[in-house]
């Protein structure tokens, strides 16, 4: 009943109640018009204010400039001859800090009536046709729920949703969160995540996330997110990329941004290096301690959580044309839990036990770019990241007498690279993409437990070649074919695989007002495994599974989008994914497959081989408004199913089979101005509703005998945990004055509290099964400062 009549009211308040405008305090959009393809400035676009006269062509070297605009929302159309018109929704301008918006322009075969392409949303290649989306700090700063984390904004695209409310892991279309991979500046890197064992079932770390990204909202610019079907520059993922820009410092004037709330303090600078206005610095600090929610009497687990991390960008000229990028992050964390010694007020396994886990990451690289000529371009990135978890925990007896009870200490590092070389030919008839990636995947790991004893220990190292060839032709002005071909080489055991892909994308009709299309993808991609399964262990220390081939999974998607009015999008996507090459037992009589895996770790090694198949396939719908006329809203809907088989040859449903998810986000703001101010009052809702996850039963003789939880592997994943459904609202006040703008904001995630099912366990103390729920209400209250 709550609910509903706070929907009620936010329906009223977002349409209903009229804004009071006034004149308030301005500010500069500015930035640099070039060709998509080259790089190369261009000179006499025109640039357009949406909605206004105002208009503008750029000069010589691609530059813009609208100086004293009323702070607000704007919309920018830029149209240049030969090329297809942009137009750029969603730019939110505030007094304390000026908006640069670079554009990058596509050539288009022949001269059509003007056809808005969307990239405020953007900057999307020609070639990723379907499943592909770009998340904005813009989005990260107003969606509620995201705790300024792009992986939690990913998770209002449609088929996405988190594995649980502690952590960032994304089940992407039924798949394991694992199938994913991260990139920073479009290579390679480690895990990038704080606390990456936050929500898993056995408290050990996770391979693909934690609770919250290292890189604050502050340095991150316009990332990709892919969901399936890749094109040939992308591999080793499964389900999806998330590729993460890091956004240029202001060139022209020295900026600040600093916030302070529950979860800590938040400082950035940047601005100019030299006087010359063509170089930059973006610098970000951020320390924060979970522990102010137990003063507030907001349990997160009963652990001292706490952590920090340090970013920068610099961006410099190369010469006349080039651009040199230098860029690094790192982060520390750490979550300590200590026993009480009071053994009459030990309730749960876990309250008898001293746990400490640490977390270390850190990355560094260089990147370049430079034109050659006006149809060609040299592109090279290398960056180092390297990745420190451990966890130890140990049990105290009666007496409080420590005993170890597990430990796990892993380290990976990759030394990445790419290096691509892209040639256009005459009116984008034809253009191709020739490329190689590396990395140098270098381990080191150790993990044993009371039961069973040693569960994974091991170095070593191998080189990930991933050569690639891409090309991309305009059959006719309404149809596009891409083909390629994606290698991925593994010197670690000597594993191969090629992997074609394909697309064709048809305008169905292009006018003016709007634009339809629809698209056809095919790809095989291929991943490497875990490296705690390469590592795993028998009973006399051997290892046993190094020698495991790649997952590869055919991927099929049909996709048809529509905008109209410029500001409203309609996606619809048909997909279908068949798995194989699987990592599952060597034993007949056994359910076990590497597609459920959410932990590195597994409790219980054994020998595994690659015979394991899976398969997932579904619908998608989502219908967007981008911000304008004070409001937006993003509407999906997905209806999925997954399955895999074991080595006992039955079909079952995955881990994260939940069938469906719906997800509805809007919101509304309020904009007043008085005496020189500007002010607005933003209101966002977020409803996420997901089948529940897949349970295997729990043999409670069984674990009672051998002292861990022990499943009942005949009927694995057979249960499925009640609907999830979680409230999330973020209100902000807004306050632009002449020389800065402030913004108070409260994000509650689960505003309702409501009591969502995590996972169940067989406790030793209880004696017992225990239901362990996900989080209830977190509130976050921050206040944040740009000058």
């Amino acid at each position: 009943m709550c609910l509903k009549v706070v929907l009620r009211c936010w329906i009223v308040f977002c349409f209903f109640i009229p804004n009071i405008y006034g004149q308030g305090p301005t500010q500069t959009i500015r930035g640099k018009v070039v060709d998509a393809f080259s790089g190369q400035p261009l000179e006499g676009a025109s640039i357009q204010l949406a909605g206004s006269e105002d208009g503008q062509t750029t000069d010589g070297s691609g530059q813009y400039r609208f100086d004293n605009l009323p702070v607000g929302r704007y919309e920018l159309q830029i149209r240049y001859l030969g090329y297809e018109p942009q137009y750029i929704p969603e730019l939110r301008l505030e007094s304390g800090k000026e908006l640069v918006q670079n554009v990058q322009l596509q050539q288009q075969a022949t001269t059509l009536d003007d056809v808005y392409v969307r990239v405020a949303k953007g900057g999307i290649s020609q070639s990723i046709p379907v499943s592909a989306y770009t998340l904005t700090i813009e989005e990260t700063l107003r969606f509620p729920g995201t705790f300024f984390d792009p992986a939690r904004l990913a998770t209002n695209m449609a088929g996405v949703v988190n594995d649980n409310d502690q952590a960032n892991n994304m089940v992407i279309r039924g798949n394991s969160p694992n199938g994913l991979l991260w990139r920073l500046a479009g290579v390679d890197i480690v895990n990038p995540n704080h606390l990456t064992n936050a929500g898993t079932f056995s408290d050990r770390p996770s391979a693909n996330g934690g609770g919250v990204n290292i890189l604050s909202a502050q340095m991150l610019g316009a990332s990709s997110f892919l969901t399936g079907a890749f094109p040939a520059e992308y591999g080793n993922a499964l389900s999806g990329v998330l590729d993460m820009r890091l956004r240029k410092g202001n060139d022209r004037r020295r900026e600040y941004t600093a916030q302070i709330g529950l979860l800590g303090l938040d400082v950035a600078a940047e601005g100019p290096l030299g006087k010359e206005q063509q170089s930059s610095y973006l610098l970000n600090y951020r320390y924060s301690t979970l522990g102010l929610f137990s003063a507030l009497g907001i349990e997160l687990g009963d652990e001292a959580i706490n952590f920090q991390d340090l970013a920068f960008h610099v961006h410099l000229p190369a010469g006349k044309r080039g651009q040199l990028r230098l860029l690094g992050m790192g982060g520390l964390s750490e979550n300590i839990f200590e026993a009480e010694r009071d053994a009459s007020v030990w309730e749960f396994e876990k309250d008898r036990q001293d746990i400490r886990s640490e977390n270390k990451m850190g990355a560094l690289g260089l990147d370049y770019s430079l034109p050659i000529g006006t149809s060609a371009q040299l592109h090279s990135t290398i960056v180092y990241s390297a990745l420190e978890t451990t966890r130890q925990s140990d049990s105290l007896s009666n007496e409080f007498r420590l005993t170890p009870f597990s430990s796990d200490a892993y380290t990976h590092s990759k030394l990445s690279f790419q290096s691509a070389y892209k040639q256009r030919f005459e009116s984008q008839l034809l253009q191709f993409d020739v490329g190689l990636r590396g990395s140098l995947q270098q381990y080191d790991l150790r993990s044993e437990s009371i039961r069973p004893g040693l569960i994974a220990q091991g170095d070593g190292n191998g080189w990930l070649l991933q050569p690639y060839l891409q090309g991309s032709f305009k059959l006719s002005p309404k149809l596009r074919w891409s083909v390629g071909l994606h290698v991925m080489h593994f010197t670690f055991n000597s594993k191969t695989a090629l992997e074609p892909r394909t697309s064709l994308r048809y305008s169905l009709s292009e006018k003016s007002e709007g634009k339809q299309s629809i698209s056809l993808a095919y790809g095989l991609h291929s991943q490497t495994q875990l490296p705690q399964l390469y590592f795993e262990t028998n009973a006399q220390g051997d290892q046993i599974n190094q020698n495991l081939d790649f997952t590869k999974a055919h991927h099929l998607v049909l996709s048809y989008q529509s905008s109209w009015k410029r500001n409203y999008n309609l996606r619809v996507e048909l997909y279908y994914q068949r798995l194989f090459d699987v990592p599952i037992s060597a034993e007949a009589a056994n359910s076990f497959s590497a597609l459920n895996l959410v932990e590195a770790f597994r409790p219980r090694p054994e020998r595994l081989v690659n015979d394991g198949t899976g398969f997932n396939y579904g619908m998608e719908l989502s219908w967007q408004k981008y911000f304008s006329g004070q409001y937006y809203f993003l509407l999906n809907g997905s209806l999925y199913e997954s399955k895999y088989e074991g080595a006992d040859g039955v079909e079952r449903n995955t881990r994260f089979n939940g069938n469906y998810i719906l997800n509805m986000n809007g919101g509304r703001d309020f904009q007043w101005n008085k005496k020189g101010k500007e002010r607005i009052l933003g209101v966002n809702l977020r409803f996420v509703v997901a089948g529940g996850f897949r349970d295997s039963p729990i043999d409670t003789e069984a674990s009672a005998r051998e002292g861990i939880t022990i499943y009942d592997e005949t009927r694995a994943f057979s249960l499925q945990q009640k609907t999830f459904f979680r409230p999330d609202l973020r209100l902000y006040y807004k306050n632009n004055k002449k020389q800065f703008s402030s913004t108070l904001s409260l994000d509650i995630q689960n505003v309702g509290n409501i009591q969502n099912t995590a996972y169940s366990y067989y406790d030793t103390q209880q004696q017992a099964i225990v239901v362990q729920d996900q989080l209830g209400l977190i509130p976050i209250l921050s206040y944040r400062i740009e000058f």
